[in-house]
C-alpha cells in the first residue's frame, strides 16, 4: 500500500514570487539534506538519465523523469527507484492564491516495496516533508522581508585569497561592481555563485551589463572568478556540456533530454559564466535534481505522454505567439488568442504547422507510439540575459586580455548575427610616395589609434588591420552606425592637425548579417558573405562617406541616431555575390 503524506503551507508571498524557488527543486533537495546525485543518459521509458544517490543509508538508481508542470499552478516529480526500500517516490506542490500571500499544498506518496517497511518508510516520509515545507517557510520569511532566499550551506570563503583579488580590481573595476560581487561571494547560495550569469546579475543589481561583465572578466585575470563556455540546447535552454575554454568544444552539439542535434551557433548555443575560484571560495555544486521547472523558465506548461495514450497541456493565459514541442524535435506554432477553441487534439507524431487555441485551453497530445515521451508549451522568445560568445566576441577587453580562449584549428561557429565595419584610409599610397615613409607611416599609425578608440567608445572591437584599413566587429548595428558617424565626425578634426592630414580621408561601410567564426593567425576572425558584403559597401564610399543599406540608414533615424541632412543620397548598386543588387544609402558628416 502506497504511503501517502499531506501538508499545507501558508505563505506570505505572491505565487509568483515563490514560483521560481521553490520549483529549483536542485537547491530545495539540497536545503533538506538529500545526497548528490550522478546522472548517466539513458532512455528507459520517458526518463532520459538514470541517477544514482543515497537515500535513507540505501545506495539507490532511479530514473530521472521529467516534471510535470503547469506555470504557477502546480508540478509533479516521480522517480522510480531500481533497488533500495522504495519501489516509487512522487512529490505533488499546488499552488493556490490568497487576499494575501498564497497558499502551498504538498503531497509526498511513496511505495515501498514490502510491507515491513512501512512504519518506518512512513516515519521518515512525514519527516521530509516537513522539512520541504519548513525550507518553504524559511524562503517566504526572507522573499516577504525584501531579502534573498537564505543559502542552504554555510558559505565556504577564504577570505583571506577574496579580499586580495578584490583589492586587485581596484581602479580597474567600478567599486559598486566590486561590491555585488565581494557581496556574492560571501553570502550567496553555492548553487547561485556556482553559475554567475552576468546580465541576470546586472539587472539584479540596478548595474550595466558591461560594466558587470567586464568587472567579471577582470576578475577572472585577478584571480577572483573562473570564465566557463557552455553548450546551450537551443529547446530547452540547458547546458548541455561546461568547458573552460573555446578549444574544448565539440564541434556538434546533443541534447539528451530533448533529443535533439544542433551546429554551433554563437548567438544561440553558446552561452559564458562564471564561477569562483576555488582559492576564493569552495562550492558544493551537486547536482540534486535536474527535472526542476525553475531550469527551463521559458516553458510554460509540461507532460508526458503515456504509450498510445494522451497528456493534457494547459495553454497560457496571456494571448501570443508560444510553441509546442514534442521530444525529438517535432514542433508547431501555438497561437493563443481570445476566441480560439477552448481545447484542441492533435497526434504527437503529426504535428500541424500551427495551432489555435483560447487563452487557458487545454491542448490534448496524442501519442501513437509504444514509448513514453514527453511534450511542452514554451514562448517563443523570452528576456535574454545570456551572455553569448557573439556578444564576448565584440568585446575589445575580451580581445586583448584572453587571446587564449579562441577555437582550436579547424573548428568553426557560426554566428547568427553581427555587424562588421570596414574602414580604408583614402590617398594613402600617393602620401607615401609624396611624403616619404616616414611621415606617411606616422599618420597612418595616429589614424589607426584614433579609429580604434572611438570603435570601442562606441561597443566595437578591432579584429585586425589590413594594411591601412580596419576590419571592426559590433554585437549591436546602430552602435556600428554611431562608431562610424563619430569617426567620420573625428576625422575633419585630424586632416586639420595632422601634417599632410588633409591629403587623405577615410571611407568607410559596414554590413550586419550571420557569419562565421574561426582562429587565423591567432585572433578570432569572421569570414562568410556578411564579411564580402561589408568589404564591398566599403568599396562603394566615396572619401569622408559611409555607405550602408538603405534600411540600415532608415532605422538610424528613426531611432534618432542620425541628422536627416546626412543622408547624401541613395542608390541602388550592384555588388559582387549579391543576386540581384542592393539600395545603399551614402552618409556624410552634416
Amino acid at each position: 500500500m502506497a504511503i501517502e503524506v499531506e501538508r499545507t503551507v501558508l505563505a506570505r508571498c505572491t505565487v509568483g514570487a515563490l514560483w521560481p524557488v521553490i520549483t529549483n527543486t536542485d537547491r530545495t533537495n539540497r536545503a533538506v539534506g538529500m545526497a548528490p546525485v550522478q546522472y548517466r543518459p539513458a532512455s528507459v521509458g520517458a526518463a532520459r538519465f538514470l541517477g544514482s544517490t543515497q537515500l535513507g543509508g540505501f545506495e539507490v538508481e532511479y530514473e530521472e523523469r521529467p516534471a510535470e508542470w503547469e506555470l504557477e499552478r502546480w508540478f509533479r516529480l516521480e522517480r522510480r527507484m531500481h533497488g533500495g526500500p522504495i519501489s516509487s517516490l512522487q512529490m505533488h506542490f499546488s499552488f493556490e492564491s490568497g487576499s494575501s500571500g498564497c497558499q502551498v499544498k504538498l503531497r509526498l506518496v511513496m511505495q515501498p516495496r514490502t510491507a515491513l517497511l512501512t512504519p518506518i518508510l512512513k516515519l521518515r516520509a512525514r519527516q521530509s516533508i516537513d522539512e520541504i515545507c519548513h525550507e518553504i517557510e524559511r524562503i517566504d520569511g526572507a522573499l516577504a522581508r525584501g531579502q534573498e532566499p537564505p543559502p542552504g550551506l554555510p558559505p565556504r570563503v577564504n577570505e583571506e585569497g577574496l579580499g586580495a583579488a578584490l583589492r586587485a580590481l581596484r581602479g580597474k573595476v567600478s567599486e559598486p561592481v566590486i561590491e555585488r560581487l565581494g557581496g556574492m561571494l560571501r553570502q550567496g547560495d553555492d548553487l547561485d555563485v556556482a553559475r554567475m550569469r552576468p546580465n541576470e546579475l546586472a539587472e539584479r543589481w540596478s548595474l550595466g551589463r558591461r560594466a558587470v561583465l567586464e568587472g567579471m572578466l577582470e576578475g577572472v585575470r585577478a584571480g577572483l572568478l573562473e570564465l566557463r563556455w557552455e553548450l546551450v540546447c537551443p529547446s530547452c535552454r540547458v547546458a548541455v556540456e561546461s568547458v573552460p575554454t573555446l578549444q574544448q568544444l565539440a564541434a556538434h552539439g546533443a541534447c539528451q533530454l530533448c533529443e535533439v542535434e544542433f551546429g554551433l551557433e554563437m548567438e544561440d548555443a553558446m552561452e559564458v559564466t562564471f564561477a569562483p575560484c576555488s582559492a576564493v571560495r569552495r562550492v558544493q555544486e551537486g547536482p540534486y535534481c535536474i527535472a526542476g521547472p525553475a531550469r527551463v523558465p521559458h516553458v510554460l506548461s509540461q507532460g508526458i505522454l503515456p504509450p498510445r495514450g494522451v497528456a493534457v497541456l494547459g495553454a497560457p493565459p496571456e494571448p501570443g505567439r508560444y510553441r509546442l514541442f514534442v521530444r525529438g524535435g517535432a514542433r508547431s506554432r501555438l497561437l493563443v488568442e481570445a476566441g480560439g477553441p477552448a481545447q484542441v487534439e492533435v497526434s504527437a507524431q503529426g504535428l500541424p504547422e500551427e495551432l489555435r487555441i483560447g487563452p487557458r485551453g487545454q491542448v490534448r497530445l496524442r501519442n501513437e507510439a509504444e514509448d513514453e515521451r514527453h511534450g511542452k508549451i514554451e514562448r517563443s522568445t523570452w528576456a535574454q540575459q545570456a551572455v553569448t560568445a557573439r556578444e564576448l566576441g565584440a568585446l575589445p577587453l575580451f580581445r586583448r586580455q584572453f587571446s587564449g580562449e579562441l577555437l582550436r584549428p579547424g573548428t568553426t561557429l557560426r554566428v547568427t548575427r553581427v555587424t562588421l565595419l570596414f574602414s580604408d584610409l583614402t590617398g594613402s599610397t600617393q602620401l607615401y610616395a609624396e611624403v616619404g615613409d616616414a611621415a606617411a607611416f606616422r599618420l597612418v599609425q595616429e589614424h589607426f589609434e584614433l579609429l580604434f578608440r572611438l570603435i570601442e567608445l562606441h561597443g566595437g572591437a578591432l579584429v585586425k588591420t589590413i594594411g591601412d584599413a580596419v576590419m571592426a566587429v559590433f554585437a549591436e548595428e546602430m552602435e556600428a552606425v554611431s562608431a562610424a558617424m563619430a569617426i567620420l565626425a573625428a576625422f575633419e578634426g585630424f586632416r586639420r592637425e595632422q601634417p599632410h592630414g588633409a591629403r587623405t580621408h577615410v571611407k568607410l561601410g559596414l554590413f550586419a548579417g550571420p557569419c562565421y567564426a574561426v582562429t587565423a593567425n591567432g585572433v578570432l576572425d569572421y569570414f562568410g558573405q556578411t564579411v564580402n558584403v561589408a568589404a564591398r559597401l566599403q568599396g562603394q564610399a566615396e572619401s569622408g562617406e559611409l555607405v550602408v543599406p538603405e534600411a540600415t540608414a532608415r532605422e538610424a533615424l528613426g531611432r534618432g541616431l542620425l541628422d536627416p541632412k546626412a543622408m547624401r543620397g541613395q542608390e541602388q548598386v550592384q555588388l559582387k555575390g549579391v543576386e540581384g543588387g542592393m539600395t545603399i544609402a551614402r552618409l556624410r558628416v552634416v
